[in-house]
């Protein structure tokens, strides 16, 4: 399968959204099949929105995106060109009736985004900075399964990841300064909530 145009996640879910009305579940591995190999921003994104929509609630989706969070962004550290995942991972999928609330979530969100965001500030999504960010991520979904015990708080973790998911996906400098500002203001609130 081709990769879908860089940035552009009106595109990534108008693609996702197709192969659901041709009866395809969505599944880590559609996502990874329309995004392509290559693009750990999807792969980290879409997951996360998941944990940031209403389906939040379902019991082991946190659980279940902080482990594939581990391994996609484990493999940006190491350096890999190439995202792999078991196949019993790719293979799980969301119920046609999660998928309609999903895909309800994800359109007007993918929309507003893809108006914000552009190519810009290249230097901020650089490898350095791509593999320091993956490792905050890495850190974000080992303790997502956690955060399931207190209500609410795993969408502010998804919604860590999903933000480094986008400056990786559009290549935008200035959404991984937002996400740099979002990481140093939540190590700010813990550090004052255990002080």
């Amino acid at each position: 399968m081709g990769n879908a145009r860089d940035g552009a996640l009106g595109e990534i879910v108008a693609k996702v959204e197709q192969r659901v009305a041709d009866g395809e579940k969505i599944s880590i591995g559609m996502i990874q099949a329309v995004a392509g190999q290559r693009m750990a921003g999807p792969m980290l994104l879409f997951p996360a929105l998941i944990v940031v929509s209403p389906l939040s609630i379902i019991p082991g989706l946190p659980s279940l995106v902080g482990l594939t969070t581990i391994l996609v962004a484990g493999q940006v550290v190491l350096g890999h060109e190439k995202i792999w995942l078991p196949r019993w991972l790719t293979e799980r999928c969301l119920s046609s009736r999660q998928a309609e609330r999903l895909m309800s979530f994800l359109k007007p969100v993918s929309a507003t985004i893809d108006a914000m965001s552009k190519r810009r500030w290249h230097a901020l999504v650089s490898q350095p900075i791509r593999r320091a960010g993956a490792v905050v991520c890495v850190l974000v979904g080992a303790i997502m399964p956690f955060l399931e015990l207190i209500p609410f708080t795993s969408t502010g973790a998804g919604a860590i990841i999903a933000l480094f998911g986008l400056a990786l996906t559009a290549r935008d400098g200035m959404v991984a300064l937002a996400w740099i500002g979002l990481v140093t203001g939540m190590i700010g609130v813990a550090a004052l909530l255990l002080v």
